[in-house]
């Protein structure tokens, strides 16, 4: 066999590199392809986070910064606190297309669900409008990310039945979808009281963990 000489051997060196650098620029430093890859934004903006949500996105209840803004100070994206207290995931879907629009983020967080199980919204009406809301992030080339209900202590513990229901209907909506599922419920459905301020929202330790789980879900 030939041995590859002068000129030629640098040539073949540059091409192995060359592949190389192209594997390995498409991966993060665990080795694993970042949320968003390759994918066609559009006129997004790739950096742009929309955070939709009812009051538990809205914030204001642990005294200190709501999960998006920590969420942005984690990760570097820009956040947009789209949340709104006392919404239901049906008001949600009435309003994300005007947001999309007017926002043009690259992604949006649909953190819905609490205020459905609270009112007793039927579990068809609250899968209808996550999946209006996935549907309609996707027509706009924004990447959805669905977040399951937190678990609710004290007085609202009653609803946890529904919000479980619910929680079924996101995981289905995330599987059929193929969309990312952030597992809040999960995360601290152990000791919900060391996070949540009354039973349903946040307390400081809770905003924080809500961040670091959206920025883990870039990765």
């Amino acid at each position: 066999m030939r041995k590859v000489r002068g000129n030629n051997a640098a040539v073949c060196l540059s091409c192995v590199l060359s592949v190389l650098l192209l594997f390995t620029g498409c991966l993060n430093e665990g080795g694993r392809s970042r949320l968003g890859d390759g994918h066609d934004f559009g006129a997004n903006d790739p950096n742009t986070v929309l955070c939709m949500g009812d009051s538990i996105t809205a914030g204001g209840f642990s005294g200190g910064a709501p999960w998006p803004a920590r969420f942005a100070g984690l990760s570097g994206r820009v956040a947009i606190n789209a949340g709104r207290r006392g919404e239901t995931s049906e008001s949600g879907a009435g309003r994300i297309s005007s947001l999309l629009s007017r926002r043009k983020p690259g992604f949006v967080v649909i953190a819905y669900g609490a205020n459905d199980a609270i009112r007793g919204v039927s579990l068809a009406r609250t899968e209808q409008s996550l999946r209006s809301m996935v549907s309609r992030a996707k027509a706009n080339q924004t990447i959805p990310i669905l977040v399951t209900v937190l678990p609710m202590t004290g007085s609202r513990a009653i609803y946890n039945g529904r919000v479980d229901a619910i929680n079924r209907r996101i995981r289905e909506i995330a599987r059929s979808e193929g969309v990312k599922l952030v597992n809040l419920h999960g995360a601290i459905r152990s000791d919900p009281d060391r996070y949540l301020v009354d039973g349903l929202h946040l307390n400081e330790r809770g905003e924080e963990l809500f961040a670091n789980e959206i920025r883990a879900a870039f990765f």
